[in-house]
């Protein structure tokens, strides 16, 4: 029964997205019509989906779907292994994904789509725009030597808390998700900072829960709305969204966590009730091929098929590094950066996301790699760096 119903509940939403499509630019990309004028071997290929099938045959995962893109064409586009094993529907490229924090770079692009169009600026403080931030201190009672901004959100580098060893009070501002927005902003404006704005980096979810909500002050309208309007139309990301139904839920892929003894083992869903909560950088539900589309914008300096969403400028800011000081980890705007030349511009940008998701764009090799699958970072981290390896063998 549990089968034949998500079997249903899919035929009614792709029959709804048939629809939608007619209204709209559909997000895709070409498919490869010379594998030679790219380099690159169908040998080459076949040792990329090995890699991904072999992980489905040792239960390193229930499945997964990896596209490839080089140039504007995709090269490879292929889904192995489950979306739920109890049912045995096979896991597809058309599946709607949580990415979990891939929705950073979603989210800063959106940001910097209202820098664009002059409704914002990334140093303006956010007190402008949340009076609660105001008096915020940090801790210690000491007030703060400069005042929060949309950049120091969008790098990680605005005073806030980590998302890990925190109470469980800060834990529920980004987890609780039948509380608004607007009402888990307004409690983090409670607590004090944890460092001077501007002076150390520190990956922290609620930041970006601040930037989503300065978006939503400003320009009237939910987060879900904005995005929409200034990113995903634009990109033609037509099933992209914070807010999936409920029937739309019914379809996403079973979240599995792999056991000590090596079986997998669902895990809760959040298919169940409506969602009321937006986590701005890690809610956002996409699909293989609207991931692909979305990077490839970034790699083509904010255009797409022959649109501009984002200015130049814009992409160029997000590429750079913002990290007061050299860290582990060097952060952009909603991306994390590697292959920085002198001038603190990245050529490679990238992004993972707890649920395993992750997205490569590499300028050097003109590469965008988007890989989805349902299954904490940390489980899948094999796989995602095999997949990455092979990219190199290809594009050395």
């Amino acid at each position: 029964m549990k089968a034949y119903h998500q079997r249903l509940v899919l035929a009614v939403v792709l029959a709804m997205s048939a629809r939608s499509y007619a209204y709209g630019q559909v997000a895709t990309l070409p498919l490869v019509t010379d594998l030679d004028s790219h380099g690159v071997t169908q040998k080459q290929l076949d040792t990329v989906a090995e890699t991904m099938q072999d992980a489905v045959e040792q239960q390193q995962i229930a499945g997964c779907s990896f596209l490839l893109a080089h140039d504007g064409e995709i090269l490879f586009r292929k889904a192995f292994g489950y979306a739920d094993i109890d049912s045995k529907r096979p896991f597809t490229v058309d599946e709607l994904v949580p990415i979990a924090s891939v929705s950073k770079p979603f989210l800063a692009s959106v940001i910097m789509a209202l820098v664009d169009q002059g409704k914002l600026n990334l140093d303006d403080p956010v007190e402008m725009y949340l009076p609660a931030f105001k008096d915020v201190n940090v801790r210690g009672n000491t007030f703060p030597v400069q005042p929060m901004t949309l950049r120091h959100l969008l790098s990680h580098t605005a005073g806030f808390w980590g998302n890990k060893g925190i109470s469980a009070e800060k834990i529920d501002l980004i987890r609780n998700f039948q509380r608004p927005l607007r009402e888990a902003v307004s409690r983090m404006a409670t607590y004090e900072l944890e460092y001077q704005p501007g002076t150390r980096f520190v990956y922290s979810g609620s930041g970006y829960c601040v930037a989503g909500r300065v978006a939503e002050v400003v320009l009237g309208q939910s987060l879900e709305t904005i995005a929409r309007e200034t990113l995903f139309q634009p990109l033609g990301l037509q099933h992209t969204t914070y807010l999936p139904s409920n029937t739309i839920r019914q379809t996403v892929p079973t979240a599995y966590i792999r056991q000590a003894n090596g079986t997998l083992q669902p895990q809760a869903s959040r298919s169940e009730g409506d969602l009321r909560f937006i986590l701005p950088g890690g809610s956002l539900f996409t699909t293989l091929d609207e991931l692909a589309v979305f990077g490839c914008m970034h790699l083509n300096d904010g255009v797409c098929k022959g649109r501009r969403v984002l200015s130049e400028e814009s992409i160029t800011e997000m590429r750079t590094v913002q990290s007061p000081l050299k860290t582990a980890r060097t952060y952009g705007l909603g991306w994390s950066l590697d292959r920085v030349n002198e001038s603190g511009r990245a050529h490679r940008m990238s992004h993972g996301g707890a649920m395993g998701a992750y997205l490569v764009v590499d300028r050097k090799r003109e590469l965008v790699g988007a890989f989805l699958v349902c299954q904490t970072a940390t489980q899948v981290a094999e796989l995602k760096n095999k997949l990455l390896e092979n990219l190199k063998l290809m594009f050395p």
